[in-house]
């Protein structure tokens, strides 16, 4: 085999690399936001690195693992009634055992609560962002820093560069 050949092989193997590599990215975000939706939070901190951080609204930068897993308990009190979540427009991209992650997240919403009760309802919606940056460990990808704010129609007030609104 020629030095040429080897350099395609080469190249073809970190662009094969690189496409399953953003696929499986694809799959640990979709499959971390059906979790979420389906109150699966005992599984949450197993997407994560035992070091990642995670700024989620309004509730500040929660470090490791057991600050995070904490942080995924709290959520059980607070309940899903008649809303769905889509996530769209992955912008991933990889270097190596590194990659970051830019999503856009849906939050429609088939009720709400009017004078204590639950009514249906259409057309609501949130919008929000997901900045992340993940991490390839031991062959499989994770969470190492994971930031979203909701940018309409009512964004988070806490914003920084990359919000829109």
């Amino acid at each position: 085999m020629t030095g040429e050949m080897l350099n395609e092989l080469a190249d073809l193997h970190r662009r094969i690399d690189e496409l399953e590599s953003r696929a499986a990215i694809e799959i640990l975000h979709s499959t971390f936001v059906r979790a979420v939706a389906d109150r699966s939070f005992g599984e949450l901190i197993s997407y994560f690195a035992i070091d990642a951080v995670i700024d989620m609204r309004s509730h500040g930068p929660k470090r490791g693992a057991v600050a995070i897993a904490e942080h995924f308990e709290h959520m059980v009190a607070v309940p899903l009634i008649g809303a769905s979540y889509l996530l769209s427009s992955p912008v991933v991209s990889v270097s190596g055992d590194s990659a970051t992650g830019r999503w856009t997240w849906h939050r429609f919403h088939s009720t709400a609560t009017v004078a204590g009760r639950d009514v249906p309802v259409w057309g609501v919606w949130e919008e929000g962002r997901y900045d992340c940056e993940y991490r390839r460990i031991d062959g499989a990808w994770k969470f190492s820093r994971m930031r979203f704010r909701v940018v309409r129609p009512d964004a988070d007030s806490e914003r920084s560069e990359g919000d829109e609104a």
